[in-house]
């Protein structure tokens, strides 16, 4: 309980009069070092000129005269660690107060009134989500449900891209298709949308407009309409299987329809960061710490995809006021986060108040080989294929298993076994284990002070610390914006109520201790049950 230790060391800072000093609480990597750690003393020497061990000392001095010494004890390891090891008075007292709050146990307090927005997913409506757009959607979907969760007023978005080059591609694309099917001879772009679903969309046409459309001037716009369209359709039911919602959805040819793109260069050309050159308007982004300038507007007059995505966040920011707006992107975009914020700098908007995700790279493992992706080529594996394959919750859970920051490797084979090998199954049936234990309990009541007194057995102690240590992991998570954080904790609580139970009986001839135990194991049932809602997973009954 990190809560209870930070005002220690923050009212020592205090009482010596040292300067702030950036200082970590963490979890030792092995319990013989205690409940917590802290690197304070290392960090403070450097400082104030000391051996942190003695440091150490003066602080364990500290504590041991001040309100805090019943609440844990200390030992110092070298080179000047300080590990806390809370009391089971301390652990007891906490995990009383989580059994009766609930869900507000885990509530953060005091929190600004912000206006947050996450953009996620974002497909081009060009082709069916692959399962790199299944991580996109996981992560920002579990993200949204965490922060909403903890309080903050948070708005799901959807930004189609529909405008520009692209899309004229996918309508070509369609057109060639539709011809081709009708027996004529065709030229393939090798840049043009070569998926089955293009042809399939070009079927649809034919049913409808028969041969109609090689004589129509407008054959193409046609044709995009409905592919797009088509595809859109098809993400959203991709979305809702996947149990992902959206409250907005953003379109980008709407920027252009209403001149948001227009006046955006306008307003940029008027406060002076714009120059042409070659033919071309270029933006002054070398000024707010971009690597080089960058087009607007291209040599033949069309707006390059930076001028739709700065009114883009113009509009997300000034015109909607957000006060904080998360993009999650594919890594493949990293260079693109710099020039984005310097144009936005430019605009006078903040650029701190953007933050962007950068999603690695999914790699799926059949046989031991690893599927590479391109979704012109088509060669990808889509996201309601894998769904098909393991299930939503399988994949729901091992999109945000890992931090964000790291490559992520789906084996098919271990998320569809029905054992403890496959962490999905072993959390859900830690859920299910507790439900079939209450279902033969006539323990009704609710656990109290001298019940929570008779779990001291050490498996239950560190099932009630995996318990209060979910708080961490989730505030750490909104922190952070990390929801793997939940994945880890959830896996931590399940690992310990297997082992309690292991070990133990729950129902056994002492009802006191039997009822004591069946409030713990409730209490177990309702966090995982939280956790997995967190992450969009369903918490099963039976297994």
């Amino acid at each position: 309980m990190k809560f209870l230790i930070k005002p220690i060391i923050d009212k020592y800072l205090e009482n010596k009069s040292y300067e702030y000093v950036n200082y970590s609480i963490d979890y030792p990597p092995e319990a013989v070092f205690g409940d917590y750690s802290t690197n304070l003393a290392m960090v403070l020497a450097k400082k104030i000129k000391q051996n942190p061990i003695n440091i150490a000392q003066d602080f364990k001095a500290f504590c041991e005269n001040s309100e805090f010494s019943n609440k844990f004890k200390i030992k110092i390891e070298k080179p000047g660690f300080i590990n806390f090891f809370l009391t089971n008075e301390t652990i007891s007292k906490e995990f009383l107060t989580l059994s009766q709050k609930k869900e507000l146990y885990f509530k953060l307090k005091d929190i600004p009134e912000k206006k947050i927005q996450i953009e996620f997913v974002s497909a081009n409506p060009t082709g069916p989500l692959h399962i790199g757009h299944g991580r996109g959607a996981a992560i920002g979907d579990s993200l949204a449900r965490i922060l909403n969760f903890l309080g903050y007023n948070v708005v799901r978005e959807y930004y189609i891209n529909d405008a520009g080059y692209q899309m004229y591609m996918l309508g070509l694309s369609t057109f060639l298709r539709y011809k081709e099917l009708l027996g004529q001879k065709i030229e393939f772009p090798q840049d043009a949308y070569q998926g089955e679903y293009i042809k399939d969309i070009a079927r649809d046409l034919i049913k409808t407009y028969q041969d109609n459309l090689l004589s129509m001037d407008n054959a193409i716009d046609i044709c995009l309409d409905k592919a797009k369209n088509t595809i859109m359709n098809d993400i959203l039911h991709d979305m809702e299987n996947f149990k992902v919602t959206f409250d907005v959805f953003f379109s980008e040819s709407s920027l252009f329809q209403n001149n948001e793109v227009e006046h955006t260069i306008e307003l940029l050309k008027s406060k002076g960061f714009t120059y042409e050159k070659d033919g071309a308007l270029w933006l002054k982004t070398t000024q707010f710490n971009d690597d080089k300038d960058r087009v607007l507007i291209k040599q033949d007059g069309k707006y390059t995809y930076l001028s739709s995505d700065i009114a883009y966040h113009k509009n997300k920011f000034l015109k909607r006021g957000f006060d904080m707006v998360i993009d999650i992107w594919g890594s493949d975009h990293h260079g693109y986060v710099a020039r984005l914020k310097a144009a936005l700098e430019a605009l006078g908007i903040d650029s701190q108040k953007l933050i962007v995700l950068l999603v690695q790279f999914v790699n799926l493992i059949q046989e031991n080989n690893k599927i590479s992706m391109s979704t012109r080529k088509a060669t990808y594996i889509e996201l309601k294929e894998l769904i098909n394959e393991i299930g939503t919750d399988a994949a729901r859970f091992i999109f945000v298993s890992k931090s964000i920051n790291s490559h992520l490797d789906i084996d098919i084979s271990l998320l569809k076994k029905k054992s403890m090998d496959n962490p999905v199954y072993y959390i859900q049936y830690a859920h299910a284990r507790i439900m079939s234990i209450l279902e033969k309990s006539n323990c009704n009541n609710e656990l109290d002070e001298s019940m929570i007194k008779l779990l001291q057995e050490t498996e239950e102690i560190n099932l009630i610390k995996s318990l209060l240590q979910f708080k961490e992991y989730l505030h750490d998570s909104a922190k952070t914006l990390e929801p793997y954080l939940i994945t880890k904790s959830l896996l931590m609580i399940s690992e310990k109520l297997h082992q309690f139970y292991n070990k133990h009986k729950v129902i056994g001839e002492n009802k006191d201790l039997s009822c004591a135990r069946v409030g713990l194991i409730k209490t177990v049932a309702f966090v995982l049950a939280l956790g997995l809602s967190l992450i969009g997973i369903q918490a099963k009954n039976k297994m």
